[in-house]
């Protein structure tokens, strides 16, 4: 196969080999439009050639498109370029479940069975809409870095060919976790990934295979006629309820499974008495120290490409003083824009507070506080000397003067609350209006 790095594939431009396997080569890639970086398998020239491969293609990839899940990888494009095929699919960091059982051996049962329960949350919404996987296996789940779980290559067997189509003398998928119909070329349902998954969480349990040979006969052999052995007999310690789910999940006629991956998963947490993983496990069975990308099934990326991310887990401790430090380099490099910015601010804040200060100075202003009365002096009275008891003498109608009419003092008011004083009356006037009555 030709090496195309360095080279464009429509919009993406190829940066990196991560890998080969069975179906073809992976290449990471970024896609040029949009600055995402996505990982681009080519397929086989041999697989290529089969006749009216392009129209099944792209049939199974309108369909599997369609899968929108966080537990399923996705897969955002299918292409042609020259004789060669190209599937453009999500780029995911983390390490295969193979991968971690190559390095791990046997996991806790604490741990594998909400991991599989997981698995099979990510697949139930694939069997809703009539997706069958073909290739459940530990090359094809993905534990990230972030703490989550996901199935890729979904949907790749069947866009391959059909059950009994041969690449390199096998038959698609891997037998080692093949269900019994399909080893006899029979269609597969849900219920040989049911199957599959059971083997998978078996080998996590046990770190060995249900049934083991060299030769493919053999196995094949077994998946058919051989019954799962017993925990006991491969030294496992799983609890004795898990044992028996699994037994129900890999019987040999699909009738006598599970019917759904939500069924299966069901049993599962009885079993366990619905044991959760938090997502800190799964970061710590993917390694902070040994982090690998894959870029789709069974492709591991170079180690090293995430040194930051390996940093910030094993150092937590230090993601606040480091958040500290590039906030001051940044600052360092843009005092002028952040110079500015705080000028801004404060301009706005006095020119809020001046006009709060003009609006309560503005008289009439509804929002001003109103200040208290001022005191007014009361009247002084008229001091009236004392003469004793008299003899009320009745007073003729006062004279009147033709120089100056007479006037009447008008009754002085107090001033209400909050209301203007009254002037003060008169005096002189008031005199000559008394020494008026008085003669």
């Amino acid at each position: 196969m030709e090496d195309l790095i360095g080279s464009m594939v429509g919009q993406y431009r190829i940066v990196a080999k991560l890998g080969a396997g069975g179906m073809g080569v992976v290449y990471k890639a970024v896609d040029t439009m949009i600055e995402r970086e996505v990982a681009i398998k080519m397929l086989h020239p041999e697989i290529a050639r089969q006749p009216n491969l392009l129209d099944r293609f792209r049939s199974e990839a309108k369909t599997v498109a369609k899968l929108n899940h966080s537990g399923i990888a996705t897969l955002y494009n299918f292409t042609q370029q020259g004789p060669n095929y190209f599937m453009v699919m999500e780029y995911v960091p983390g390490k295969t479940l193979e991968a971690v059982e190559r390095e791990r051996g046997a996991l806790p049962w604490q741990t594998a069975v909400p991991l599989a329960a997981k698995i099979l949350e990510a697949i139930q919404p694939a069997h809703d809409i009539g997706i069958v996987h073909r290739d459940i296996k530990p090359a094809n789940i993905m534990l990230t870095t972030w703490g989550t779980v996901k199935v890729m290559d979904f949907g790749i067997s069947r866009m391959l060919a059909a059950p009994r189509m041969t690449t390199e003398g096998r038959l698609i998928g891997t037998i080692e976790y093949m269900s019994p119909e399909r080893v006899e070329g029979k269609p597969a349902d849900s219920r040989s990934d049911i199957y599959s998954l059971a083997v998978v969480l078996f080998e996590m349990l046990c770190n060995r295979l249900p049934f083991q040979s060299e030769s493919d006969f053999e196995l094949m052999q077994s998946h058919l006629q051989k019954l799962m052995p017993s925990f006991q007999e491969v030294g496992c310690e799983a609890p004795l309820a898990i044992e028996e789910v699994l037994r129900v999940a890999m019987a040999k006629s699909p009738e006598d499974r599970y019917a759904s991956c939500d069924a299966f998963a069901a049993a599962l947490a009885k079993a366990s008495d619905n044991l959760p993983i938090a997502k800190r496990t799964v970061v710590d069975l993917v390694g902070s120290l040994t982090v690998e990308e894959m870029g789709t099934a069974g492709h591991e990326f170079s180690s090293g490409e995430m040194p930051d991310m390996a940093a910030q887990r094993t150092a937590p401790d230090s993601e606040p003083v480091a958040a500290s430090m590039g906030l001051q380099a940044w600052l360092r490099g843009n005092w002028k824009i952040a110079a500015a910015v705080c000028l801004v601010f404060l301009c706005i804040a006095i020119g809020a507070i001046a006009g709060l200060s003009r609006r309560n100075a503005q008289p009439g202003n509804a929002n001003a506080p109103i200040a208290p009365p001022a005191a007014q002096p009361r009247p002084t009275p008229v001091a009236v000397e004392d003469q004793g008891p008299q003899t009320p003498v009745v007073q003729p109608p006062p004279a009147t003067v033709p120089s100056e009419p007479t006037q009447v003092a008008k009754p002085v008011e107090l001033p209400q609350s909050g209301a203007k004083a009254a002037p003060k009356p008169d005096k002189s006037r008031r005199q000559r209006a008394l020494d008026a009555l008085n003669q």
